[in-house]
Order: structure tokens, then C-alpha cells, then sequence
């Protein structure tokens, strides 16, 4: 896999070159077009103004936010671009800023996972990081920039390879408190029996005994579709510019050509008689 970013791990007065990869594969995902009904062209989306029902030309769409209802203020691009300066690019380090437990992350928090690998270099002293985080049974919380954000993350210790969780910021994760669950009072028989049922329940984590089931049928259903697939119908530009269907234009055509044949054939029988 091509690394997408390289960079160091920093803590204390340890530096480690890395690089990051994604982890998830994109090409994996089942994913549809829209398709033109008739042709099957392919369907695009163009950006309109609401209230004249208009198509608007990319010079002339700015950003706004929102600051009470049907109601924005124009964020323009200058300003956006002090807000860069005021955080800046950062350097090309993931930051440690503390170890904590794994256990007190909340899984909710969790964004977007990257593999991270070591650089020529650095080959032991991550192996000595990934494997004293396993037995610390702790993750690195750090800071790092990728395309110019500073985003904060979590780094994970795996078997092999250490993780790097992106974190979402927790203004943005909703408050449980606010959805009305009532607090229902212990019953100590109730809980250790549903303890003692956990634990006959508890088995070591294995990914690949829950095959995405839906996944499965929808890929038997593609595959069966894989001989019927066609190709979208060729298109002309009619004299205006417009799109024109090519087999109503090719149809014209024959109809024109007809004609004139006919036309000529009836014009030397004429002359013949006189």
C-alpha cells in the first residue's frame, strides 16, 4: 500500500519515522451510479439556484454559515485562509501528548482508522512502542496535521502493526443524558446472573465469523447482472449545441436520404416523359 503521509512519532526525546496508510479500502465498498433510464448515461449533478431554479456558475457560489434561521453571514475565502495561518500546517509529526487507558476512550469518538509503519531507520524503536503499549494496555493520544488540519487521534497497538483512530472532537458527539433513559435501580441477582451468562457468551474476537451477510447477497446479485451489462448509447451534438439521441438522429437521417432519393427518381421519370 502507498503511504499518504510520512512523518515522525514524537515523545519525550524519542523520534520515530513513520508513515501512514489507509485502512480501509474504498474499492472494496459496493457502490451504485445513477443511470439515465433510457441510455444509460451516467447522471451528474449540477449545482442551481433555489429560488430562480437556475443553474450558477462556480464564480459566483460563496460559503455561508448559518447564524439563525434563513438567516447566513459570507464567510469568504481571505478570512478562512487567516484561520489556517492562526493554527498553522504544523510540522510533519504525530505528537504524543499522553498515554491513557484504552478502555477509557469512547468507541463513539472513533472517525477514521490508518495503518501506521516504520521508516528505514525506525524499525526497532517502534516495535519496542507497539509492544510496550500492549503491555500497558494504553494508547498514545496525539496531535498531528494531515492536509493542513490539525486533527487529534488515538494510537493503537495491534499484533503487528500500530493503528493511528482518528478522534472526533467531543462537542460533536450528542449528550446521552439529553434522550430521557430512566436510571433503574441494581438488583444484585438480576446482574449476577447476566454476568454469569456473559461469561459463558465470552469468546476471542474474530471478524470473520460475521461476514456482512447483506454484502454477500448483494455481490451474488452483481455477479449474476455481469453478463447483461451494456455500455452507455453513444451521443451527437445536434447544430445548436444540444444533445441529441443518436439513433433518432441516425433515423433522421435515413428518412432524409429516402427522400431525396425518392425525390430525384420521380424528377428523371418527369423528364423521360417530356
Amino acid at each position: 500500500m502507498r503511504a499518504i503521509w510520512s512523518g515522525h512519532i514524537t515523545f519525550g526525546l524519542i523520534s520515530i519515522p513513520v508513515a501512514l496508510h489507509a485502512a480501509v479500502e474504498a474499492s472494496e465498498r459496493v457502490s451504485f451510479r445513477l443511470l439515465h433510464k433510457k441510455d444509460m448515461a451516467p447522471i451528474r449533478y449540477k449545482k442551481f439556484f433555489s429560488v430562480e431554479d437556475i443553474e450558477v456558475p462556480n464564480d459566483e457560489i460563496v460559503k455561508g454559515y448559518e447564524v439563525s434561521k434563513k438567516k447566513y453571514a459570507v464567510v469568504e475565502k481571505e478570512e478562512l485562509e487567516e484561520v489556517q495561518k492562526s493554527v498553522g500546517e504544523g510540522d510533519r509529526s504525530i505528537d504524543v501528548l499522553q498515554f491513557v487507558d484504552f478502555g477509557s476512550l469512547n468507541p463513539l469518538s472513533f472517525e477514521k482508522p490508518y495503518y501506521v509503519t516504520p521508516q528505514k531507520g525506525g524499525e526497532k524503536a517502534y516495535a519496542v512502542l507497539r509492544d510496550a503499549l500492549t503491555e500497558a494496555k494504553r494508547v498514545g493520544i496525539a496531535r498531528f496535521f494531515l492536509r493542513t488540519r490539525p486533527l487529534l487521534a488515538a494510537l493503537i497497538p495491534g499484533p503487528e502493526t500500530l493503528a493511528l483512530e482518528v478522534l472526533r472532537s467531543f462537542e460533536e458527539l450528542r449528550d446521552p443524558g439529553k434522550l430521557g433513559v430512566p436510571a433503574a435501580g441494581k438488583k444484585p441477582a438480576e446482574v449476577k446472573m447476566a454476568r454469569l451468562l456473559i461469561d459463558q457468551m465470552s469468546e476471542e474476537w474474530d471478524p470473520a465469523q460475521h461476514p456482512d451477510e447483506y454484502r454477500r447477497a448483494l455481490e451474488r446479485l452483481l455477479a449474476s447482472k455481469r453478463k447483461f451489462a451494456v455500455e452507455p448509447a453513444a451521443r451527437a451534438r445536434g447544430e445548436e449545441g444540444k444533445v441529441v439521441d443518436l439513433m433518432e438522429a441516425l433515423r433522421r437521417s435515413i428518412g432524409e436520404k429516402g427522400g431525396r432519393a425518392k425525390a430525384r427518381k420521380t424528377g428523371t421519370r418527369r423528364a423521360g416523359a417530356a
